[in-house]
């Protein structure tokens, strides 16, 4: 599908990939399902002006991020859909992730995940990080700051232990925690 031309209209609030959930107050852009913009976000540019978005919401999307179409031109997918976010959020705009955890069975069962995302995963959208490992030639111009990590479906024997406990549990165990809830904000 041809990105549009002119920019739609939105609330400023982006639920990506909002498939059969969007979020109240939010305009949902995907390829099918409840969706106020059609389009594919894997082609960019997004019909969205450049520095309109001030926050984003996505559930269950990043998992399913393609590592390679011919038109990504030898960039892996991760970073052309966080280059494109970059591009049309605004200066200190909020981004919240729910994805499947790295090391929950949750992550594998479903046939079309990509990719398995660890807290870690979320540093590389930090530029300073990036420098700092000496990863600054990865194809990115994104910028965004981690503001917190959580976990959603916490098991009950976790739950009740203290947060170094909880942890300890998520870095060590499978199936500590079924989601991660990840929050950005664009540094610009």
């Amino acid at each position: 599908m041809a990105p549009r031309t002119r920019p739609y209209k939105h609330t400023g609030k982006l639920d990506l990939a909002c498939g059969q959930n969007k979020q109240e107050g939010f305009t949902g852009i995907d390829i099918a399902g409840d969706y106020d913009i059609q389009h594919d976000l894997m082609v960019v540019p997004w019909p969205i002006a450049k520095d309109s978005v001030e926050e984003t919401f996505s559930s269950h999307f990043v998992e399913h991020i393609p590592h390679y179409r011919p038109e990504f031109n030898n960039t892996d997918g991760w970073w052309v859909f966080f280059n494109e976010l970059y591009r049309v959020s605004k200066p200190e705009s909020k981004h919240t992730f729910v994805h499947p955890y790295a090391k929950s069975d949750r992550a594998f069962w479903d046939p079309t995940h990509t990719r398995y995302i660890h807290e870690t995963t979320w540093y590389y959208l930090d530029k300073n990080w990036r420098e700092q490992q000496g990863l600054d030639h990865y194809h990115a111009t994104c910028d965004f700051e981690v503001v917190v990590i959580s976990g959603n479906g916490i098991a009950d024997t976790i739950a009740t232990k203290h947060h170094e406990a909880q942890a300890f549990a998520r870095q060590h165990y499978w199936n500590a925690i079924a989601d991660l809830v990840v929050e950005l904000k664009a540094r610009k």
